[in-house]
């Protein structure tokens, strides 16, 4: 993402800055959270897998993930500097954690066992191309499978900041990376998830 986004991106997080934490990340709630975290659980079983999450925000999802599974290792990246100084502030601590201030497209990651993204490919971009580089660039890292959820365009209200995705567009895409991927859609109305595995 070219720096002119990344500042975008930034703005509009930090005008939400003196809002509640979870409303300075975009969330709505802490149950839309909550229920993002669940679908992309869905995926199956990480324990004792290496999990690679994409635009981590405060690592919010790692303490959900710890809860629910053993001996987790976790890679958290994100572009936004304050975002992984404050993750680090909250769960640096934790020996199965580490956070990485990156471009996920152009920084050097290692190969994990499975990359996340919990809504981090929602960002307006002007590389309309820049979802699905995405999801191949999480394909590519991943040596057992990957999970994401993006925003419906077919319910999401149009948003300055924020991309809503064609379903059946990305879930074509992926399907020609794993033809047996999962597309979940029971959990919100305006919120897609794609698990794929392989």
């Amino acid at each position: 993402m070219d720096p002119i986004e990344t500042a975008r991106i930034a703005t509009y997080h930090r005008r939400r800055a003196g809002r509640a934490p979870l409303k300075a990340l975009g969330w709505r709630t802490a149950e839309s959270q909550r229920l993002r975290f669940e679908a992309l659980c869905r995926w199956g079983d990480l324990s004792g897998l290496e999990v690679l999450d994409l635009g981590c925000g405060h690592g919010d999802i790692l303490p959900y993930l710890n809860g629910r599974f053993s001996n987790i290792s976790y890679l958290g990246v994100d572009l936004l500097p304050e975002f992984v100084e404050e993750a680090n502030r909250r769960h640096g601590h934790l020996a199965n954690a580490r956070f990485v201030l990156t471009d996920f497209l152009t920084g050097v990651l290692p190969e994990v066992d499975v990359v996340i993204a919990c809504g981090s490919l929602n960002y307006k971009t002007e590389n309309v191309l820049h979802p699905l580089q995405a999801i191949e660039r999480m394909w590519e890292l991943a040596r057992r499978g990957v999970a994401f959820n993006v925003l419906d365009a077919d319910v999401f209200e149009p948003d300055p900041f924020l991309q809503a995705h064609d379903r059946d567009e990305v879930f074509s895409f992926c399907r020609n990376l794993d033809p047996e991927a999962t597309l979940v859609t029971d959990y919100s109305p305006e919120d897609f998830t794609v698990l794929m595995r392989r």
